[in-house]
């Protein structure tokens, strides 16, 4: 199975042929227009969340994976959408797409992921992949008094590791969070502005059975997106 997450920046019907030569199972796009936009249909199957249909949360299936929205879906999360995937098993996708949120800042970025993994964590007593763009990085995890969060990074990746849930990247790389060397964003396409903001999470039953993970590089993604795809190919 290959999961692949990446914010295409807005207008996807105009850049998915790019991403389709890399085979995706399961594909998150963040910044992805309304499927109805689309010319032609090169998924098996589209599940999509948003307010603005030229802007929303994407999730696609190829090669005859299933995919349905899990029972527990709260639109109170927006852009935090929990999804039955079926094949020969079965198991949860959670895709995320992080923003702001002036009405509740204590909700905002990764506020927001904290309170909805809490919300969806039974869900994790099953195999569950969570993956998307989480617009945060653990440098920013320090608590500002005016503007205090929900919860940061740090208590998310400790609430996934309750449930031996592990990002892929820093699992397949031996790096520490917060010192990342490849960036997932150029903020402003600007080369000099890199951060690490995407992610994928997974049981560690199945990372130990990851065949690889990567990240797309600047010089072959930057004319399309500021952000990079994250590629995990799994058994």
């Amino acid at each position: 199975m290959k999961v692949i997450t990446w914010n295409c920046n807005m207008a996807f019907r105009k850049k998915y042929e790019q991403i389709l030569p890399y085979d995706p199972d399961l594909l998150i796009v963040p910044e992805c227009e309304h499927p109805d936009k689309f010319n032609n249909k090169f998924y098996d199957n589209v599940l999509w969340i948003g307010d603005n249909r030229n802007k929303g949360l994407a999730v696609f299936s190829f090669n005859d994976f299933e995919i349905t929205t899990h029972e527990s879906y709260c639109n109170n999360y927006k852009y935090v959408l929990p999804v039955k995937v079926t094949d020969n098993e079965a198991i949860n996708l959670v895709a995320i797409w992080s923003q702001n949120n002036k009405e509740d800042p204590r909700r905002r970025y990764i506020g927001e992921i904290w309170q909805s993994l809490n919300y969806y964590k039974d869900m994790f007593k099953s195999p569950t992949i969570i993956a998307g763009d989480f617009n945060w990085n653990v440098i920013w995890d320090k608590e500002n008094p005016n503007y205090p969060l929900n919860g940061t990074l740090t208590d998310v990746i400790n609430l996934l590791k309750q449930f031996e849930i592990f990002s892929m990247y820093h699992t397949f790389t031996n790096v520490k969070f917060g010192i990342e060397g490849e960036p997932t964003l150029y903020f402003r396409k600007n080369r000099k502005t890199p951060y690490h903001i995407d992610y994928i999470f997974a049981p560690v039953d199945i990372i130990n059975s990851g065949k690889s993970f990567s990240i797309g590089k600047y010089e072959d993604w930057i004319s399309l997106s500021d952000h990079m795809p994250l590629i995990a190919e799994l058994e």
